[in-house]
């Protein structure tokens, strides 16, 4: 027995040693030719000639941002998402926390997810799926959807806030439904890969029909045992073409023109980029009657992080422009093609950058309230989140600032016109920072609360030289909300203030 144990040993051990014939794959596989490089995800390298104006700003974003890569790496990434699982940084979208990131934002929709219909723009609206009610044959765009779960076994009183699906439309449904049993079916709009365009019926509802406003709103009854149906369909996504709720449908065409809706970044046009339009706040459109400036829903970006400054939003721009509509876009290390750039040989332009006002000017409305919202808005927003419970964003805050600081162990005013120094906005930003005075020390000196403003990820970031100067002289001026204001003295060209601690360099 033992020598056929052995034997049988022997035998699967000669087994493990024999070769075995891998089967025959077909490299490529049948279909693709990967002998010119690869399918085209990204374009080839360019090459540009340098820009060799004169204009300061130009050559400073040359120098300091000559390529897609270094605006991702040292701007983009830096202002939008510097820490992991905060902010554009694996967490909210885009993720535009790596190289590959970013490109995939060139193309990509709009976030229409914002949390409420309010923080939705217009032109990111998509076309809306349709409802057929029966078999009617007419195809309702869905304007916005509403749930109301049913309340246990109660009687139903129809209404327009009864419980069910409610779906609002522009468009009038037929009121022969009116209280009759019809199956309904959601249809979406498909684009397949070789651009056949079908509509696709995903969903179907049987249930008792409603309707209200002449048509215009319709409940889908829905009862107990239906309730995790309707759940997976909200669930799917119901696509809505008003989801803002303002009764503009943001992708159908206006006087023949179709405005939406738009991308992140749009090849070509930082125009019609919505990345641009919420850095900006606005967004231009060319109409019949001219050019017009829409209002962006939602505190300029970036939030708490570095604002970007003239020379890096000018980089933005002429990389956006430098992309073409129909090809991929070339590796982010091809260099950004200033010397073409309209916003470089035009500087005029340059003066939609300008988020921030002029400095020297210390008017509220043309220059404190905008560095503000840039540079305190993120945190500060107006949202039941809203740091400390202020708001510096909007038209509105200035009555505010009048009152005592609900985060001041004294109970200081926020701002006191004519006197800076006992304004608590004006210390909370180290605007009494003296050279070489550390910032704990700064803090018991004036007693206040937590840290000093503005804060980033990695601690106090001050305003620059001009913001400061320009806040005293507006609250040194008497504050006014209407009153045109100009600081003395103001500094020219500022750069970036030095971290307080350290001693400036020269003489």
């Amino acid at each position: 027995m033992m020598r056929a144990l052995v034997l049988s040993l022997l035998s699967i051990l000669a087994a493990c040693t024999e070769t075995i014939a891998e089967p025959k794959v077909e490299i490529p596989p049948s279909g693709l030719d990967w002998e010119d490089g690869g399918l085209p995800f990204y374009g080839a390298p360019r090459e540009v000639l340098p820009y060799t104006g004169t204009e300061k700003v130009v050559l400073d974003a040359q120098e300091q941002i000559p390529d897609g890569l270094t605006l991702q790496s040292a701007v983009v990434r830096r202002s939008c998402g510097p820490l992991n699982g905060v902010c554009h940084n694996q967490k909210e979208y885009p993720d535009l926390h790596t190289p590959a990131n970013f490109l995939d934002s060139i193309g990509a929709p709009c976030n229409v997810q914002s949390g409420n219909p309010e923080g939705v723009f217009d032109r990111c609206e998509r076309v809306g799926d349709r409802l057929e009610i029966g078999e009617d044959g007419r195809r309702l765009e869905i304007g916005y959807v509403d749930f109301i779960a049913p309340d246990g076994d109660g009687e139903l009183i129809v209404s327009p806030t009864m419980p069910g699906l409610h779906l609002h439309f522009k468009e009038k449904a037929s009121m022969e439904h009116q209280g009759a049993w019809r199956t309904s079916k959601f249809i979406r709009t498909l684009v397949r890969s070789d651009r056949r365009v079908e509509d696709l019926s995903y969903a179907s509802y049987t249930s008792r029909v409603h309707l209200f406003d002449e048509g215009r709103h319709v409940v889908l009854e829905v009862a107990n045992y239906q309730v995790g149906t309707i759940l997976n369909l909200i669930a799917v996504g119901i696509e809505q073409g008003d989801l803002n709720r303002n009764g503009i449908y943001g992708a159908r065409p206006i006087d023949g023109r179709t405005y939406g809706p738009i991308p992140l970044i749009d090849p070509g046009s930082p125009e019609t980029s919505y990345l641009i339009a919420r850095m900006r706040g606005f967004m231009r459109r060319d109409t019949p009657e001219g050019e017009i400036i829409e209002e962006v829903p939602g505190t300029r970006m970036p939030l708490a992080n570095q604002p970007f400054n003239v020379p890096e939003l000018l980089a933005l721009f002429c990389y956006i422009e430098g992309l073409e509509p129909d090809e991929p876009p070339p590796p982010l290390s091809s260099p950004i093609d200033y010397r073409n750039c309209s916003y470089a040989q035009d500087t005029s332009r340059l003066d939609g950058l300008a988020l921030e006002g002029e400095p020297g000017d210390c008017g509220f409305e043309t220059r404190i309230r905008r560095f503000m919202a840039t540079n305190c808005g993120g945190c500060h927003d107006g949202s039941q989140y809203a740091a400390g419970g202020l708001t510096l964003i909007g038209h509105d805050f200035f009555d505010r600032l009048l009152l005592p600081s609900i985060d001041d162990p004294l109970g200081r005013p926020l701002i006191v016109p004519g006197d800076p120094e006992s304004s608590y906005l004006y210390l909370k930003v180290g605007g009494a920072l003296t050279a070489g005075q550390s910032e704990e020390d700064y803090l018991e000196q004036h007693q206040i609360a937590g840290v000093l403003m503005p804060y980033a990820g990695d601690g106090y970031r001050p305003l620059d030289p001009a913001m400061m100067a320009d806040l005293r002289a507006f609250i040194a001026a008497g504050a006014s909300p209407t009153d045109p204001c100009t600081t003395p003295n103001a500094p020219i060209d500022p750069d970036p203030v030095d971290d307080p601690g350290e001693e400036p360099e020269g003489d």
